[in-house]
């Protein structure tokens, strides 16, 4: 018993160092659209390919996978300096790879569910088809790189009109899960994970290879 205590106490603080990063993380199989402002030789559409990387006019290939759109920023305006000057760059997702969030836990359709760009939590709770116990404290989405985001429920239920619904949103390729009343073991979510992980995964191969 006490070793389970621990182990969930573990868990539980290393999913807290994670973070709270809201901003979706570029991965292969995104499209993204890079536009530098008065320089459309420089702007255009891209697909990163699943190297993680994209061939980019003059600079050639550049890592973009792991990153968010500003961060991409950055590194362009630091690659883009020696050939203009101060430029003004923008970068948005045109198409995300992956279409899909899962929802797990206590609610009353768990499952896959299909998305075509960033959905807030409030709205994927209402198309699961609500909470199964209104009480839950914190609802975990899990993105899709493995950091975790505390959704705290009571700042959503006791929120006034002013408040920002889009504090918590998930990303295609997110996880949301909502704790049981009872403590679900670590181990068997541990393992729902990894066969997400794994699913992920070998549909990114398959198209890989249908693509070729």
């Amino acid at each position: 018993m006490k070793h389970s205590l621990l182990f969930i106490l573990l868990i539980s603080f290393l999913f807290q160092a994670y973070g709270q990063a809201q901003e979706y993380i570029l991965q292969a199989g995104d499209v993204v659209s890079i536009n530098v402002v008065e320089h459309p030789e420089f702007s255009g559409r891209h697909k990163i390919r699943p190297d993680g990387r994209i061939n980019y006019p003059v600079i050639g290939e550049i890592g973009v996978a792991s990153l968010t759109c500003a961060q991409l920023v950055k590194i362009m305006q630091g690659k883009l300096s020696s050939y203009v000057n101060n430029p003004v760059i923008s970068v948005s997702i045109e198409a995300y790879y992956a279409n899909k969030i899962f929802v797990i836990g206590a609610v009353s359709k768990a499952g896959e569910y299909q998305i075509y760009e960033p959905i807030e939590l409030v709205k994927v709770i209402a198309m699961c088809g609500g909470l199964n116990n209104s009480k839950v404290k914190t609802i975990k989405i899990i993105r899709a790189d493995g950091s975790v985001v505390n959704a705290d429920m009571n700042e959503i239920w006791n929120a006034t009109e002013t408040y920002d619904t889009k504090k918590y949103v998930l990303y295609p390729g997110d996880t949301m899960f909502v704790p049981e009343t009872f403590k679900m073991p670590w181990g068997v979510l541990g393992s729902i994970l990894s066969i997400i992980s794994v699913t992920l995964q070998i549909v990114i191969l398959t198209n890989t290879l249908n693509s070729k």
